[in-house]
């Protein structure tokens, strides 16, 4: 007897189904999940102990948030007005409370550095902390704008760099550009001139500074901060905060050099501070990385 027509077609479909589902299996046994990227992904995190994510994070030049390895800066105000003298109020917090033991850093237990964001009115500057673990000092901002505030400091021989931005209105503000590099910078009727080779982005820097009055050489250079002189070097853009090394050997008596290594291409202001005549004085450059 003939199959009716209906049950034939439910036939057909039923067959169908298991073919699809056949296929579908066969395609699983060619497309391994093993060789996913998400297992991939898997995989490099378990060689990396459960870290893959943050291998680089080591890279990172410092200065770029207001909070890192457990540590936060809290400071106030944010807001202030041109040529208005305030005192800027900070503490350095670790696990939601004052830190209050400090190593000492080239002589200080805190490096306070401000800078406008277009690298220009650079401080150095060495606040005071009271005893329940606020740090202070008065200052005052000459030109509108955003700056940059780095807290530099050392806890337990490991050395952080915190930063955040003060908001100063009250005048026109125009930014500007880092200035192209030049090899001789003046400051206060003396000559610094720069030695740095070739710089390339990941590469140990020497960075060598010759002063001299501008017709011979001074080689009367006094110790700044425990060292022959004091460097920083922020990168432009994001003004990340490079720490730099002084070298104790150097060829002549009127020069400092420090090591550096620049973590990207790009270019970076370099902010140079020695002593002469119980004077500090700081001289300014701009360095490009071409990669």
């Amino acid at each position: 007897m003939d199959t009716p027509r209906p049950y034939l077609r439910i036939g057909l479909f039923v067959l169908g189904l298991v073919a699809l589902f056949a296929a579908s299996v066969a395609a699983g046994s060619v497309f391994d999940p093993a060789e996913t990227e998400s297992s991939e992904m898997e995989e490099t995190m378990d060689a990396h102990g459960g870290h893959g994510a943050t291998a680089t994070a080591g890279l990172q030049p410092a200065g770029l948030g207001v909070s890192a390895d457990g540590y936060a800066l809290r400071l106030s105000p944010t807001q202030v007005e041109r040529g208005e003298k305030r005192e800027l109020r900070f503490r350095i917090e670790h696990g939601g409370k004052p830190v209050t033991e400090f190593d000492e850093l080239h002589e200080r237990r805190m490096h306070l550095i401000v800078v406008r964001r277009d690298g220009t009115a650079f401080r150095h500057l060495h606040p005071e902390m009271d005893a329940a673990g606020t740090w202070s000092l008065p200052v005052a901002f000459d030109d509108a704008g955003v700056y940059r505030v780095f807290a530099d400091f050392s806890v337990g021989g490991e050395q952080e760099t915190l930063a955040t931005d003060v908001f100063v209105s009250g005048g026109d503000f125009e930014a500007r550009p880092f200035p192209v590099p030049q090899r001789v910078a003046e400051t206060k009727g003396y000559e610094v001139e720069l030695e740095a080779g070739e710089p390339m982005a990941t590469e140990p820097t020497v960075l060598g500074f010759e002063v001299s009055d501008g017709e011979r050489p001074v080689d009367e250079l006094q110790p700044y901060l425990g060292a022959d002189g004091h460097l920083v070097a922020l990168r432009e853009g994001d003004l990340a905060f490079l720490h730099v090394h002084p070298e104790e050997e150097h060829g002549a008596p009127n020069e400092i050099v420090f090591e550096a290594e620049f973590p990207t291409a790009g270019r970076y202001r370099l902010y140079l501070q020695f002593r002469h005549d119980g004077v500090v004085r700081t001289a300014e450059f701009t360095v490009a990385v071409p990669r």
